[in-house]
């Protein structure tokens, strides 16, 4: 598996620079993108295969959801895999079924308690304690999906 923060020279942690991962993103586009390569060839396969790789590593890091579970994966777990992702717990899924069905969801409150779990994340992360911050990492997914079909039910 690639390790996409090896890709941008960036230590593999939770916390990163956002505006270093967004300025070597765009100067590996300059670089790498089919559309602006020197290559006179005509042959563009390698120029369009490492700025794919480039496009995915960047969506997964400059997301807090998609670095942690990358960093997860890095470590053997994958939460991003419902065959092998360790299950949410009842707790869980109990909460965000009262939410729903209570409709007392704002988005404001749903943000603070995904920003919160992050924080967690990030702790347990730093602390090589990969299989709770895999639990919460869970548990901010949930959240972020209610948060998103929150945002979608508001537009219909």
């Amino acid at each position: 598996m690639k390790n996409f923060f090896d890709l941008f020279s960036l230590p593999t942690n939770f916390s990163i620079d956002l505006d270093t991962l967004e300025k070597k993103y765009f100067e590996f586009q300059k670089k790498f993108h089919p559309d602006k390569s020197d290559d006179k060839s005509g042959d563009k396969s390698d120029e369009i295969e490492q700025s794919i790789a480039i496009n995915e590593a960047y969506e997964v890091l400059s997301n807090p959801l998609k670095r942690a579970a990358h960093i997860l994966r890095l470590n053997g777990l994958d939460v991003e895999n419902d065959v092998v992702a360790p299950k949410v717990d009842q707790a869980t899924l109990l909460e965000v079924f009262e939410m729903r069905e209570s409709g007392d969801l704002s988005a404001k409150d749903l943000s603070q308690k995904i920003k919160s779990l992050l924080e967690e994340v990030s702790k347990n992360l730093g602390n090589k304690n990969f299989a709770s911050a895999a639990q919460i990492l869970i548990r901010a997914k949930y959240f972020e999906k209610t948060l998103q079909d929150l945002k979608v039910k508001k537009w219909h």
